[in-house]
């Protein structure tokens, strides 16, 4: 079956260490990964996560590891729905992205995937590799996991299972943290923008390859977030 059941299952696998999480969703971040599910509901989907750079403090004033605040993720760039494994695509899609992080003073920091069947929210090959190649330049990557047994129109409770890289291993977070920046907010206009069917709107890179017209950092959505907000 594929996603946007209602059905049970699909238990999260045990939290990678008891410390909270190294990020936090924002609410816009956490909206278009949702609305880009609900727009493809019988395919694979994915995409990119990005942060605000932050400026390097000097040596002497870094804090310690356990101290730092978690990155918050600012935005969501969906990426494909169906095939994910596109290589080229993938390369072209990543060489635009980082060209805008860069002028706007963002960096790639996450990847998120919803997988095609509904009680399956492990990551593939796909997505270890990507979020590997995103770790490769951020500290605090995390490869965010949409469980498609949680994703229902009134988003009653988070669709999100969180990995970070601890010792080379994708591992997955306990489900009792709180990983959107504001959770009752990010549930209350995902849910107002699922009812909208602000999800038609919502374009991802392959949308973009088809018609160089769309545009995949979807003004319109960001627009309407802040306007619910």
């Amino acid at each position: 079956p594929a996603r946007g059941g209602s059905g049970s299952g699909g238990g999260r696998p045990a939290g990678a260490g008891g410390r909270g999480p190294a990020m936090k969703l924002s609410t816009q971040a956490y909206c278009k990964m949702v609305l880009h599910g609900a727009k493809y509901p019988h395919c694979a989907v994915n995409g990119l996560l990005v942060a605000e750079k932050q400026p390097t403090p000097p040596q002497q004033q870094q804090q310690p590891r356990g101290r730092e605040p978690p990155a918050l993720f600012v935005d969501c760039v969906p990426l494909f729905h169906g095939t994910l494994a596109l290589a080229p695509m993938l390369e072209v899609a990543l060489t635009l992205i980082d060209s805008w992080c860069k002028e706007n003073s963002y960096v790639i920091a996450g990847y998120y995937q919803a997988n095609e069947r509904l009680k399956d929210a492990s990551p593939n090959q796909v997505a270890e590799k990507v979020a590997s190649r995103i770790a490769e330049n951020f500290n605090d990557t995390a490869l965010i996991m949409v469980d498609n047994t949680k994703f229902t129109m009134e988003c009653i409770e988070p669709a999100v299972h969180v990995y970070e890289h601890h010792e080379n291993k994708w591992r997955c977070k306990g489900p009792h943290f709180d990983y959107c920046e504001d959770w009752s907010e990010a549930q209350r206009i995902s849910a107002s923008l699922l009812d909208s069917r602000s999800y038609e709107t919502l374009v991802d890179f392959d949308n973009h390859l088809d018609d160089i017209r769309n545009d995949w950092t979807n003004p319109e959505i960001n627009k309407a977030v802040l306007h619910l907000c």
